[in-house]
């Protein structure tokens, strides 16, 4: 996804033919784009604009169910807040995300239990598949070390996976924050492993700073479902960014990912850069037109479940 808006000059490619082939890549991938859903061809570079991207929530009517109390929302729900899903919009709207959901204890070992007893994919190959009890041996037969292994599709075949999925207090908060009726997107369950990563991986594998366009305006969870600490490869957010980006990094978009963290963290404030740990179960949403990354393990690896919720359904994606 972040490679598909990287343009030559930003990947500083020294190779005249080198940066034909990333011109070459890029044009195939807008006209794959524009074949399969016009619609998001134009979204993808219209909502790279702060203005529009509001201008889109504010049409919205969404109104929550008067009917539904909140507290008993979060007592039921797969996953809940000491927050009202009002309060938690809000805060997402000022600061580009919220911690401090909380996945009951019996999602939390579903999950788990999800996890060790189906196959997963290496680097999200679907022809590595392999257990992730087996991965010393896997990588051994393989001979390289993994960067990570994402359960692909197949965690949709798991009740808790479908219960937060369609979670009331989730979809609440989804839907007070884009002020739409949330629309279910994507997710992915996946491991990230501690292993030394070049710069282009990190890239390919989002652990450098980077923003996301997935619609004109869209909202991710985040469930840590192993605990994560500093050597874990806890996620970042520059706060505020959603809303207050310099012109020259919304004209580029997703672009903003060639660009040095160092210089990203000096131009917004090193007082803005948030740094989420927290234990197993713990959740986190936020806009990922937010600069954010994950970043990478170096201890134990991490296991995380993310869910996307945006506005319009589109046909294609960057994939």
């Amino acid at each position: 996804m972040l490679t598909y808006f990287l343009s030559p000059f930003s990947l500083k490619e020294s190779s005249v033919g080198s940066s034909l082939k990333l011109v070459m890549n890029k044009v195939w991938s807008v006209l794959r784009l524009l074949w399969g859903d016009p619609r998001f061809l134009a979204m993808s570079w219209l909502a790279r604009f702060v203005a529009v991207r509001e201008w889109v929530a504010a049409c919205g009517d969404y109104q929550p169910p008067a009917t539904v109390d909140a507290a008993v929302i979060q007592s039921t729900a797969g996953a809940y807040s000491l927050d009202s899903s009002g309060r938690v919009a809000t805060l997402i709207q000022t600061h580009g995300y919220y911690v401090g959901f909380l996945l009951q204890d019996s999602t939390l070992q579903d999950l788990l239990a999800f996890a060790e007893t189906t196959p997963c994919y290496a680097n999200r190959n679907q022809a590595l598949p392999f257990y992730i009890q087996n991965k010393d041996q896997f990588e051994q037969e393989l001979g390289t070390p993994l960067l990570l292994a994402s359960y692909l599709n197949t965690h949709a075949t798991c009740e808790a996976f479908q219960k937060l999925k369609t979670d009331p207090y989730i979809l609440d908060v989804a839907s007070q924050y884009l002020n739409h009726s949330a629309i279910y997107l994507r997710s992915e369950l996946a491991w990230a492993f501690p292993t030394p990563h070049t710069l282009a991986e990190k890239v390919n594998t989002a652990r450098v700073y980077h923003c996301d366009i997935n619609d004109f305006k869209t909202i991710k969870f985040f469930f840590y479902l192993t605990e994560v600490g500093e050597d874990e490869g806890p996620h970042f957010y520059i706060k505020g960014t959603h809303r207050h980006r310099r012109f020259s990094h919304q004209w580029i978009g997703q672009g903003c990912a060639a660009i040095d963290d160092e210089v990203l963290v000096e131009t917004y404030g090193r007082d803005r850069v948030h740094r989420v740990t927290g234990p197993a179960g713990l959740g986190f949403a936020g806009d990922p037109y937010c600069l954010h990354k994950g970043s990478v393990p170096h201890r134990q690896p991490r296991l995380l479940l993310q869910l996307e919720y945006g506005i319009y359904p589109y046909r294609i994606w960057y994939y």
